[in-house]
């Protein structure tokens, strides 16, 4: 029997959907709470911030198994953590003393991969991996996440020409970033990924349900021996569109009558609850 009632789509069920946007709240609750403890801090020792990307992270990663791993853009990987199924009190925990939590109580900290400075050195390690689960024949998959700033040059070039030669089961996502709406800028991404031998998907940054779609039929085609996808998040915003991710999947529940009014508010302060009990 379907899991959905006849208005909803099969595709993405009203379950799932108020779990991507609860997931999306949290996401942006613990950013906020970092930012706040960063204050006073120095800017080259401060984490990057995800403000805007929970679409993004949240979309293309909710779905991952226990077997799949990350290489996230920025240090530290606490969102991502939470994100793939960790409760905020561990991410908490092990933000602020880390290794003193027990793999038991975090189980997403063994599946992001270590972080490394140098892009093409943290993208060649994502090869690594998803290089192990192919030999291996395993359907496990590798997520990397990369900063827009960084997919470009030679090194880029260089690390999707491998994976599409080796059909790696690896996803490369391009984050956006503040600036980048830039009419010249759309799909150039893409593009560059389609002439290194592997598809390059624009996505609407400000969609988590586009890019849930998206991810999900890579994911599928990966776990299927296809090889490796680049989806590219582009800020489009056409008139009267919120710029936020979570104001846009806010109005897309109300439209489709996923949800109330009602719910949406005791999601966002059931989010805040869990944050200050977890501190």
């Amino acid at each position: 029997m379907s899991e959905t009632k006849p208005h909803e789509n099969p595709l993405v069920n009203n379950k799932k959907l108020r779990q991507m946007y609860q997931t999306m709240v949290e996401a942006r609750v613990l950013e906020e709470h970092v930012a706040k403890s960063q204050r006073g801090v120095k800017v080259s020792r401060r984490l990057n911030s995800t403000h805007g990307q929970e679409a993004c992270r949240v979309g293309t990663a909710i779905e991952l198994g226990l077997g799949d791993l990350i290489s996230d853009s920025q240090t530290g990987g606490m969102v991502m953590d939470l994100v793939m199924g960790a409760d905020m009190r561990s991410v908490l925990k092990r933000a602020a003393a880390p290794g003193s939590v027990k793999t038991a109580d975090i189980h997403s900290a063994s599946r992001q991969l270590p972080w490394i400075e140098d892009v093409e050195d943290r993208l060649r390690m994502a090869l690594g991996a998803a290089l192990a689960f192919r030999t291996l024949k395993q359907t496990s998959i590798v997520v990397a996440y990369v900063n827009r700033r960084d997919a470009d040059g030679k090194a880029w070039r260089r690390v999707l020409t491998l994976a599409a030669k080796l059909e790696l089961p690896i996803i490369f996502v391009v984050l956006p970033e503040g600036g980048s709406r830039k009419k010249d800028r759309v799909e150039h991404i893409s593009a560059k990924a389609r002439s290194c031998g592997l598809p390059g998907i624009s996505v609407d940054a400000y969609d988590a349900v586009a890019l849930y779609r998206v991810a999900q039929e890579s994911i599928g085609r990966l776990r299927g021996g296809g090889g490796p996808v680049v989806i590219e998040c582009v800020p489009y915003q056409q008139r009267g569109e919120s710029s936020d991710p979570i104001s846009r999947m806010k109005d897309f529940l109300l439209g489709r009558k996923v949800c109330t009014p009602a719910w949406l508010d005791r999601a966002g302060k059931a989010s805040r609850m869990r944050m200050q009990q977890s501190t």
